[in-house]
């Protein structure tokens, strides 16, 4: 008779790989140290889902950029609360303490949110309801509902720090030259309606720092609710020049540039 192998997750490269990803998005340090200890909670959290490894490796490997999504979102999300609750039974004080962050940035700590992650995509509410409520979560129910609204907010969320759009429509992350260069391009092909683009940088204070530019080759430059623009550009290079300076987050170089 033939067993099949159970997966070892903790140590899993896929795993090892997501975490140090999203690590870096968060741009927080991936703690390794009392890694015994961490591969024990680990092991604890994925017996008490009744998930199998197999399910939970599925997520990464076939919806990592889903999982990545939910998971900085709702860590960053977490992080803004300050939570003053109390343990589901107050009464019981022997109950081991576990919140949200039970293994926070620490090595593995991507699997917590892969549980829950499984149990949403599933549509599965009592299933993780039931799984927080035995991981002794405080406020359970509260935590329950705000992963929930996390799971279907994350889906419209943009990881990279700038993205372009078009109008018309079309849209990508991580802007490049020849992203400035393929929509100047595009631009001058469209019709009056369409015929506009913009660029986002996203700040650190969740500011969006915005520059679009039409087809008359005129630029509006938005950076927060304090600089509002309207530039008249000299030809397209001219366009180019500051959609470069602004993807390179030089953002003086090009106030200096619109107000003369």
């Amino acid at each position: 008779m033939w067993f099949k192998k159970k997966i070892e997750l903790f140590n899993h490269p896929l795993i090892e790989k997501v975490d140090k990803e999203l690590s870096s998005i968060l741009k927080a340090d991936l703690i390794t140290s009392d890694s015994e200890i961490l591969e024990r909670l680990s092991k604890e959290e994925q017996k008490q889902s009744g998930i199998a490894s197999s399910d939970l490796l599925s997520i990464y490997e076939k919806k990592k950029d889903d999982l990545i999504k939910f998971t900085c979102y709702s860590y960053s999300k977490e992080s803004k609360i300050e939570l003053v609750e109390e343990y589901p039974n107050p009464a019981d004080d022997k109950q081991e303490y576990s919140d949200s962050k039970t293994i926070g940035l620490s090595k593995g700590f991507s699997i917590t949110y892969a549980i829950y992650f499984y149990f949403l995509s599933k549509n599965d509410n009592k299933g993780l309801l039931d799984y927080l409520s035995v991981r002794r979560i405080p406020s359970s129910k509260k935590f329950h509902e705000r992963l929930i609204n996390y799971f279907h907010e994350s889906k419209g969320v943009i990881l990279s720090d700038s993205y372009i759009q078009y109008a018309a429509g079309y849209d990508k992350e991580n802007v490049t030259i020849k992203d400035i260069d393929k929509a100047i391009k595009d631009v001058q092909e469209m019709d009056e309606e369409h015929g506009a683009f913009w660029i986002s940088i996203l700040m650190d204070n969740d500011e969006e720092y915005v520059i679009e530019v039409n087809k008359r080759q005129k630029v509006s430059v938005m950076y927060g609710e304090k600089i509002d623009i309207q530039y008249d550009s000299q030809d397209w290079n001219e366009v180019k020049h500051i959609l470069k300076l602004h993807i390179d987050k030089k953002f003086d170089d090009i106030i200096t540039i619109v107000n003369k």
